[in-house]
């Protein structure tokens, strides 16, 4: 299962710019996306062919290289691919070396699984079997860029919150402090990250969900020593400042 909001390449505002330059409008690629730590995974469903489809998927990538260079392509539900798709895979894939990181293919479809075969492209790819897999592959790789240097000397704290803006609120919070965070939306990608990432603490609300097992229940049986600290569910509509400095106390004590 695909676990983020949907992202559809043809309908989102913030790629109107690529759309009116490339006349997009009933493309039959779908593309959802989301950060897990430092990698970026983007699900490709239907159609990577010539034309918007290409352009849009290719666009989407090269702006995320500026941040990491670190993708994982999840291609479970590719209908077909034509040699321009397959072209564009092959150049972004170069692109990510080429700034020190990788692109990575998990779940390819049988029939991409043949084409690559038959031009021994699969020689190229590091290519997994499940997303999990390629995701660790992808967050053991990853290395620090000179820009924002990993101290592995601070603490890291792993902070699982659904919104995107109370994660930019605890990484600030916990880098002012001199603390190392890691991010995460859910509660699947953050047990990837548990094995990647090894934190000292995790953050998140108690009662979070997944499969229907809570956050507490999941981490108490996969990381047991870690401790854990529950954001509880007033935390995103709370005082900013003062649920921020009462999270900086109970983090100081925990650590």
């Amino acid at each position: 299962m695909w676990r983020s909001n949907s992202y559809n390449a043809a309908t989102d505002p913030a790629r109107a710019d690529v759309r009116n330059h490339i006349g997009a409008t009933n493309m039959t690629l779908q593309l959802q996306q989301r950060w897990v730590g430092d990698v970026f995974v983007l699900q490709c469903a239907g159609r990577i062919v010539t034309g918007p489809e290409v352009e849009i998927l290719n666009e989407t990538i090269r702006l995320e290289l500026a941040q990491q260079p670190h993708i994982v392509l999840q291609m479970a539900e590719v209908k077909f691919i034509d040699s321009s798709g397959l072209g564009t895979i092959v150049r972004l894939m170069s692109a990510a070396r080429a700034a020190g990181g990788d692109l990575k293919i998990c779940r390819p479809p049988e029939m991409m699984r043949k084409v690559l075969a038959m031009t021994n492209l699969h020689k190229v790819f590091e290519i997994y079997e499940t997303e999990d897999e390629a995701l660790l592959a992808a967050l053991r790789a990853r290395k620090p860029t000179a820009e924002s240097p990993a101290d592995h000397s601070r603490p890291a704290v792993l902070c699982v919150h659904q919104s995107p803006d109370v994660l930019a609120y605890l990484a600030e919070l916990l880098r002012k402090e001199g603390v190392r965070p890691i991010t995460v939306s859910n509660l699947v990608d953050a047990q990837v990250l548990m094995k990647a990432r090894a934190p000292r603490l995790i953050l998140a609300s108690a009662r979070l969900s997944a499969r229907g097992r809570t956050a507490a229940q999941i981490f108490a049986d996969c990381c047991p020593s870690v401790k854990f600290l529950d954001l509880g569910e007033a935390f995103s509509r709370d005082d900013a400042g003062e649920a921020g400095a009462n999270l900086l106390a109970q983090v100081r004590s925990l650590l």
